[in-house]
């Protein structure tokens, strides 16, 4: 949407375009502005901002987001009745409705994922996939594959297919990224998250899932001025 047309139309005037989470900040001294924007049916919503000079009005305004396929997944595979977290938190229920789309990407920032496991190799973007942990990335899943385990336990986790086999996974119609952050021990460097998080802000990833701590230092040492503030805590 050609955001600034749009709100010039309206009587407005735009301050800030937040195109990548799909906000915009505008500005307008004209009582029709808000129903002359709302008639707009890309947008979704309208808030006025505090601090707004007297005779103006500031606006932020989120644009609304094309709808997405969806595929509704119901039934289970045959250890989903061991899932007792799934249960708790009514999964099932909302797979019936909706498995997800497969036009969303999630990108699983953590020790990898194994490309090859049953409930996961349909899901896999290869291309959006990629191994961080030297802080350079190396694109593709087998450079993410995973040595340590709990990257492929968080993938199942979150996109398991619903094939007959193991576990189904949260929204089992999503596509995943096996974005490799963490190293076979577990490890996660800042320059790998920060690589990780790069990555998937470059490549068209919708939403990404961190289960992990941020280790500062390879080796913690009290006799290092900079590690002990930390170490003391």
């Amino acid at each position: 949407m050609d955001a600034a047309n749009v709100i010039a139309k309206a009587g407005g005037v735009l301050v800030a375009n937040y195109n990548a989470i799909g906000v915009v900040i505008a500005r307008s001294d004209n009582n029709a502005f808000r129903s002359n924007l709302m008639k707009n049916s890309a947008i979704r919503a309208w808030r006025q901002l505090k601090g707004s000079r007297r005779g103006y009005r500031t606006v932020r305004m989120t644009l609304a987001r094309p709808s997405r396929p969806t595929t509704p997944a119901p039934g289970s595979d045959p250890l989903s009745g061991l899932q007792w977290d799934m249960d708790q938190i009514h999964a099932p229920e909302a797979r019936a409705i909706n498995g997800g789309s497969s036009s969303v990407l999630v990108g699983d920032i953590d020790t990898g994922l194994d490309y090859t496991h049953p409930d996961l190799a349909a899901n896999v973007d290869d291309a959006a996939s990629a191994n961080c942990v030297s802080g350079v990335p190396v694109q593709g899943m087998v450079a993410a594959d995973d040595d340590n385990g709990h990257g492929t336990h968080t993938a199942g986790t979150i996109a398991a297919a619903l094939n007959g086999i193991g576990i189904v996974g949260v929204a089992p119609n999503v596509k995943i990224a096996g974005i490799k952050a963490g190293n076979a021990q577990g490890f996660f460097f800042p320059e790998a998250v920060v690589c990780a998080f790069m990555w998937a802000a470059t490549h068209h990833i919708n939403v990404t899932n961190n289960s992990y701590f941020a280790d500062p230092w390879l080796f913690n040492c009290r006799n290092d001025a900079e590690q002990t503030r930390y170490l003391d805590c």
